[in-house]
């Protein structure tokens, strides 16, 4: 159904008691939220397929997809805050930027030493460091001594 103006009419069936407009568009307007979730949950964080055949491992399995989706779900909500608005996949590319490499050395004295060093990230993920409150590295050079058997 449409007006003479031309513009579109929206009905919007709903069994909410309060007839409050605004509350009803709102929680209407959460739907391509909750099929972002689905869509998170089924292949981002591949809750489906269920390879499982015994009750006990489909409910884990579940339950991590789910605690998996609550953390991603809070991230995504504290980057919002800060006026970030990326999807969860644009996040995953941004973050994996930045590397991680450990060289190990082997010493005349039969112990190794490794050094584990952290590339600087690049811009978007600085500035999703900074609306998480994180350091832009979680650590700078790291180096270990261990004595071979």
């Amino acid at each position: 159904m449409s007006s003479r103006s031309g513009n579109g009419v929206y009905f919007i069936r709903t069994n909410i008691a309060q007839k409050d407009e605004g509350l009803v568009w709102n929680i209407y307007n959460t739907l391509p939220h909750v099929e972002e979730t689905f869509r998170i949950l089924k292949t981002d964080l591949s809750i489906r397929p269920v390879f499982h055949k015994k009750d006990d491992n489909i409910m884990a399995h579940l339950f991590l997809g789910i605690l998996a989706y609550s953390i991603v779900n809070t991230i995504r909500h504290r980057l919002k805050k800060h006026g970030i608005h990326y999807h969860w996949q644009n996040i995953i590319r941004i973050m994996n930027t930045q590397k991680t490499g450990t060289i190990t050395m082997n010493q005349a004295n039969g112990k190794k030493v490794h050094i584990r060093l952290c590339s600087k990230p690049v811009l978007g993920a600085q500035e999703i460091y900074k609306a998480m409150g994180y350091k832009m590295r979680p650590y700078h050079r790291k180096k270990f001594v261990f004595l071979e058997n």
